[in-house]
């Protein structure tokens, strides 16, 4: 292979790395990512990462090519003294043929591979060393080359940009969680939890009637008994308003059981699930999405507003032809008179239904039920919205 061969292929993988670690948010996978990419972008027996806190400390300590026992039997993540002591702070590249030939470095602790020779290149971003890498004993060679320190220099480049990346969308996230628990607390606070503290007013003053008016306590009693239960529904609902968001769906009928499974589990109202038919190879990933955000739309509005004993779920399957149908005994609603929930309920199934150039048919009337059906004609172009 020729010197210009080579160079692509260093720059091929190097532009990999680089796709590979910025297409990545979650921290602790880019994290081992960048080990693993420069250990076999150097061709190097063992590669380290240590990550730095705010204070210059090691916070994390990630490696490649020591197994999960191995790495267990050394212990404690390393505390910055030696040699890495002189790599964490000077924000220097540091060549060694051989290790223990420089007078700072010490000596490895127990059950620690032995090692010769180290290349180690900080992880610079914005003038701050976030954390350095480090690649030890080159499979085939006494040392690292000037030209291996390069390429793990413009490796380190991108590595720190994905790590920080990496660590901001961390941050978002906890932040997110954070204001998340805020509004559920407040939520919770202003809703249920008054309605709790009322019930235990209730009851306490029952404890103090008891003996003097009995028949005015027990219908003080039953009050208590409905209140709980209108809370009980309230949690419930709680229950389906915070379950996250699917965005990908495999298994179309699987899917449907697990929401039919939900509101089984997480109301009083008997459910039933019908599956009818093979599901054709032909139905799209957005089709089988845009069916699926539909019965969990339908199946919703029946645990937070039909007031219904009993669900059913049928989901009917063709060549042709596939159709989703939810149906209760609640309340039915009035189309004259529908609440702001439920028209953006029915607006969200709608489009989602002619998104895919399916067709939604609602039924219901006042006390006696709803009838959601989407049908979706396969390999017909969707509808113009």
């Amino acid at each position: 292979m020729t010197s210009t061969q080579d160079a692509l292929e260093e720059l091929r993988a190097l532009t990999e790395a680089g796709v590979t670690l910025t297409s990545e948010l979650a921290l602790e996978t880019v994290l081992q990512k960048v080990v693993d990419i420069a250990r076999e972008l150097i061709g190097a027996r063992y590669a380290a990462l240590s990550v730095l806190g705010p204070s210059g400390e090691i916070t994390s300590f990630i490696t490649s090519g020591i197994s999960a026992e191995e790495r267990e039997a050394i212990g404690d993540i390393p505390s910055g003294k030696g040699l890495l002591s002189v790599l964490l702070h000077k924000g220097d590249s540091l060549s060694l043929e051989t290790m223990s030939s420089d007078p700072r470095s010490g000596s490895f602790p127990p059950h620690h591979p032995q090692m010769t020779s180290l290349l180690g290149v900080p992880l610079i971003f914005r003038g701050r060393i976030i954390g350095n890498l480090y690649l030890t004993d080159k499979i085939g060679k006494r040392g690292f080359s000037d030209h291996d320190e390069e390429l793990v220099r413009l490796l380190a480049t991108q590595a720190a940009v994905a790590i920080r990346n990496a660590e901001l969308h961390d941050k978002a996230e906890s932040v997110a969680r954070l204001e998340e628990r805020e509004r559920i607390g407040m939520d919770l606070h202003d809703g249920v939890m008054q309605s709790i503290y009322a019930v235990g007013l209730t009851l306490e003053d029952c404890v103090e009637r008891v003996d003097e008016a009995p028949d005015e306590v027990k219908t003080s009693l039953d009050g208590a008994m409905n209140a709980l239960n209108d809370v009980i529904g309230d949690i419930r609902s709680y229950i389906f308003d915070l379950r996250p968001r699917v965005s990908v769906v495999a298994d179309l009928p699987e899917a449907i059981r697990h929401l039919v499974d939900d509101l089984r589990v997480n109301t009083l109202i008997q459910t039933s699930l019908e599956i009818d038919g093979e599901l054709s190879d032909a139905i799209t990933q957005d089709q089988a999405l845009a069916l699926f955000h539909i019965t969990q739309e339908a199946l919703n509005n029946v645990a937070k507003h039909s007031h219904a004993k009993s669900a059913s779920v049928r989901l009917l399957s063709s060549d042709r032809l596939v159709s989703v149908e939810v149906r209760d005994d609640g309340i039915g609603f009035d189309t004259e008179g529908e609440q702001s929930h439920e028209r953006h309920g029915l607006r969200n199934m709608t489009d989602r239904a002619r998104s895919v150039g399916a067709r939604l048919h609602l039924v219901g009337k006042t006390s006696e039920g709803t009838t959601v059906r989407a049908e979706l004609s396969i390999g017909d172009p969707p509808e113009a919205p």
